[in-house]
């Protein structure tokens, strides 16, 4: 469909086509009890585009209703597979309008295995289900274009996932493949495709909803050793989570001993395979030694407190270099000079200024 508003252009904020005119977007199809059919689909690579509002997607909308600019915008193609799938939502987690992607515990309605996708999904076991749908996106004074947004989410989770494959079940939640499906538009005979990818549902609380207060400082310990030891597993898998946050954390066993606490991290949209950016020469990328194991007292080292640390701050309460030599000691690591050039910050190595 061609774009009507092609070639003009406006302020990337301002009003909304809904808020403008008062029009509401189609009512939410996600709700408990509701069945949605399922087919496999096969995700393209992961997208590298921007996901900047642009001045064109800016005017575009606050011209064109949502569900519009839905069919201008489909998802990417990929493959689909064959076969259908039945799915029930039994409970919401996080959907309604103003959501990057819709979450919710579902039940396939049937245990399948289909030839054209390697996954298995039990019957009567819940799962995860994560739509990413542009519709229910938030298109209100923001700077992004949902349409890239959830393309670019889509296929970065689901490279992702695959990539952890050795630890899924550990230190990330089992995955069960990619699908889309299709919805119908109200009084039109058009549908719109939704991507969505199903995960294991796991029983932990998020880490942003916990309060420090209540665990004690070997808890809290335990605790930050697990998020290191999960993302350090990540990043030997090549694997850069890039927005690892309480909210993404996910921790389970609250209430049992320290030794039990465990760790998932969860929400790799904004995840990137690979040690380096796409764009760096292959032979600079080398350097940062694909595959190899890097030791934490060089990526979590204290001197990344305001990248890495800061954002556990209420958590953490004691000497943290100290601890950190405990828990990983520099006899027991392999840490080489170029490790260190690499994977500390410059800083460290400046010659101290002469005394004035």
């Amino acid at each position: 469909m061609a774009n009507p508003l092609a070639g003009r252009y406006l302020d990337p904020f301002g009003e909304s086509y809904c808020t403008k005119t008062g029009e509401p977007k189609p009512p939410l199809p996600y709700f408990p009890g509701q069945y949605i059919l399922i087919r496999p689909h096969e995700s393209p690579l992961p997208i590298h585009s921007s996901c900047s509002l642009t001045p064109v997607s800016a005017l575009e909308r606050q011209q064109l209703h949502p569900l519009e600019r839905c069919l201008l915008h489909p998802p990417l193609p990929g493959s689909i597979g064959s076969g259908t799938i039945q799915l029930r939502i039994l409970q919401s987690v996080r959907v309604g309008d103003g959501h990057n992607a819709q979450l919710m515990r579902v039940q396939a309605a049937g245990s399948r295995e289909d030839s054209n996708t390697p996954y298995f999904l039990p019957s009567g076991v819940d799962l995860m289900a994560k739509f990413y749908d542009p519709l229910y996106c938030d298109h209100e004074q923001d700077d992004v274009d949902p349409f890239v947004s959830t393309d670019y989410h889509y296929t970065h989770e689901t490279a992702v996932y695959k990539a952890l494959s050795p630890v899924q079940g550990e230190f990330v939640p089992r995955y069960h493949g990619s699908y889309s499906c299709d919805f119908p538009i109200p009084g039109r005979p058009d549908k719109r495709s939704v991507r969505l990818i199903l995960m294991e549902a796991i029983p932990g609380t998020s880490m942003r909803e916990l309060k420090p207060t209540d665990f004690s400082q070997p808890e809290r310990q335990t605790i930050m050793k697990r998020i290191i030891e999960a993302e350090s597993s990540l990043y030997t898998h090549n694997v850069l989570h890039r927005d690892l946050h309480p909210r993404n954390i996910l921790v389970l066993d609250v209430g049992s001993s320290s030794s039990t606490l465990r760790v998932v991290l969860i929400d790799f949209g904004d995840a990137q395979l690979g040690r380096t950016g796409p764009k760096m020469n292959p032979s600079r990328a080398k350097r940062y030694l694909p595959s190899v194991p890097i030791s934490p007292l060089l990526r979590w080292h204290q001197a990344w407190w305001d990248y890495r640390l800061h954002t556990f701050k209420d958590w953490i309460d004691w000497d943290w270099p100290t601890w950190l030599e405990r828990q990983w000691p520099p006899i027991d690591a392999v840490i080489t000079d170029e490790m260190r050039s690499i994977w500390l910050p410059a800083f460290l190595f400046d010659p101290p200024k002469p005394a004035p």
